[in-house]
């Protein structure tokens, strides 16, 4: 019976190459200081042999691994798979590769992940601000750096990438202005998030400057069939002419309800504009007015925070906020 193959090891390419193991292991790290004849000789070794170096192996003995938690509890909203390939990809401009590290949902109804330290990563980009804080915490226990991305937690204090959702708030209050709106609604989830706080605040403040009162509020569940219930509820008693939602889905759950059920026409009876510019908001049946969050900028700079944070050794907060594109159609 033939025995199987040895692996061949960094020992086998240096006996080829005729350097001792030590150089062999400085070649495969970059930027190291190898003389560029040394570096020829150990490549032509390790392809004539197929060596692989073991980069698991090298992250222990540079106590790094390479590897960047992502955390996106709720993949399913459209526009996060496409970040993930934005981040992915930045990432490996670097030299760093992405895993998704997973979650669940707790006795309490919060988002979850297992503890960190369960995973090898040199740093973390969390997407979603319907973890609870256990996250954050052990970050900062643990001294690994993590950046919010789009979203942020209340109470937390890691360095955020997000849009200027204050700014948005009051864009949309004025577009409904000009457009003769008098009364108005701002429909939000029931997670509480900075990032959406902010975008309430600048629509509630300016609509406040523009008639001299505040606009209602209406909380309910940020997924599309939960919401149901509420929009119909306020579709029924409050009767406003305008809605801000504070996600896309809120607004396409809006526009189904009133459509429907209602028989409300849109734009004529019911203006609504809302936030993500997910695909679903140009399609022919919704041509949802909205605003365009720069996914593109926001990974690119989130990636960059955390690798300055990671050189830096987490020990500064940084935060970016970036404009957001308003997109008119025809729901406004």
């Amino acid at each position: 019976m033939k025995s199987p193959t040895r692996p061949v090891t960094s020992i086998d390419v240096a006996q080829r190459a005729g350097v001792s193991q030590s150089t062999v292991s400085r070649v495969f790290i970059e930027g190291s200081s190898v003389s560029e004849k040394t570096k020829q000789k150990v490549f032509a070794a390790a392809r004539e042999l197929n060596y692989r170096p073991n980069a698991f192996a090298r992250s222990l003995t540079k106590n790094e691994s390479k590897l960047i938690g992502l955390v996106f509890p709720d993949t399913d909203y459209p526009i996060h798979m496409q970040t993930l390939q934005y981040i992915s990809h930045e990432l490996q401009s670097f030299g760093y590769a992405a895993v998704l590290m997973p979650w669940s949902v707790d006795e309490s109804d919060h988002h979850s992940i297992p503890n960190i330290f369960q995973y090898r990563v040199d740093g973390v980009i969390a997407a979603s601000a319907t973890l609870n804080n256990q996250l954050y915490q052990e970050c900062e226990e643990l001294n690994i750096p993590i950046v919010q991305y789009a979203r942020v937690a209340e109470h937390t204090h890691s360095s955020y990438v997000i849009s200027d959702n204050y700014a948005a708030g009051r864009q949309a209050a004025i577009l409904f202005k000009n457009t003769g709106v008098k009364q108005a609604v701002y429909l939000t989830g029931n997670i509480p998030t900075v990032t959406n706080s902010a975008r309430q605040n600048g629509f509630s403040q300016e609509w406040k400057k523009l008639f001299g009162a505040m606009p209602m509020i209406i909380e309910t569940s940020y997924d599309y069939h939960q919401s149901l219930a509420d929009i119909r509820s306020m579709l029924q008693t409050d009767k406003p002419d305008a809605v801000f939602c504070a996600t896309d889905s809120l607004a396409i759950s809006l526009m189904d309800v009133a459509r429907k059920e209602f028989s409300i026409i849109i734009p004529q009876e019911l203006k609504i504009i809302g936030f993500d510019d997910i695909p679903q908001a140009s399609w022919l049946n919704y041509q949802l007015t909205t605003f365009k969050q720069d996914f593109q900028r926001l990974a690119n700079e989130a990636v960059s925070i955390l690798m300055d944070l990671i050189k830096d050794g987490n020990k500064k907060q940084i935060e970016l906020i970036i404009p957001a594109e308003l997109i008119e159609r025809a729901s406004t």
